[in-house]
């Protein structure tokens, strides 16, 4: 950051997820209940308007998904992008489908919980919120190492960074994934846990209340008087 010089002290709060909404659930009730396919492995990817979005980066995406198809054997995969009205495509013998924005959580929680991968490519990026919901239900994430993602994915252990622009080794790692059960097991284990101990509201609200707390008694301990409250007068 262009702060960073004129910064003395600074402190990580990292954002907290609704556990209670996006948590592990049931692969096959999610799907059913989204009508989704029961035998193909699913992919996902959710962003506003995604083929558009210039943060984003859809092609890489697509590119990774039509190279893992290729060297996965078993049915062809089916990767759903959120965010996005437009008619479905192939990429070989896989299949993207696109489905509209939502803003209920539940529904949205219920895709991550129906998908084997979560998928993330990006140009840029800060602390994307969906990484967090999708480890927080236990499903494994692809993502570009870019912005505070890196921050969000304990690589090797709940999930694969992989560098921008770079879909040859995205889909390596999607394929590694897919044909390791155990391996996807793991992970999924690992990123519930994961989320469930360090992306919490309750300690994100802790952690603020204790920022302000110090900061307090920091400005005491220098002997600066009273904190003022600067504005007009009901």
């Amino acid at each position: 950051s262009v702060l960073m010089e004129g910064v003395c002290r600074h402190q990580v709060i990292p954002y907290g997820i609704d556990h209670e909404v996006f948590r592990p659930g049931d692969k096959i009730h999610a799907r059913l209940a989204l009508g989704l396919p029961l035998e193909q492995r699913i992919l996902l990817f959710a962003a506003d308007t995604i083929k558009k979005n210039v943060w984003k980066d859809y092609e890489t995406m697509a590119a990774a998904v039509a190279q893992a198809d290729k060297r996965w054997s078993s049915t062809p995969l089916l990767f759903l992008a959120v965010g996005e009205t437009a008619d479905p495509q192939r990429v070989g013998r896989a299949e993207i489908r696109f489905v509209p924005f939502t803003a209920d959580a539940q529904v949205m929680a219920r895709y991550f919980q129906a998908a084997d991968v979560y998928m993330h490519a990006a140009r840029v990026d800060t602390f994307p919120n969906v990484i967090l919901e999708s480890l927080s239900c236990g499903t494994p994430v692809v993502a570009t190492s870019v912005g505070g993602i890196a921050e969000q994915i304990r690589d090797g252990e709940t999930g694969f960074l992989v560098p921008p622009g770079d879909a040859e080794e995205m889909a390596t790692r999607l394929v590694r994934l897919l044909e390791d059960g155990a391996l996807r097991e793991g992970m999924s284990h690992r990123a519930a846990a994961d989320a469930q101990q360090r992306f919490v509201l309750a300690r994100e609200a802790q952690d603020y209340i204790r920022c302000y707390q110090e900061r307090i008694e920091d400005q005491r301990a220098r002997g600066v008087g009273q904190i003022r409250y600067v504005g007009s007068a009901a």
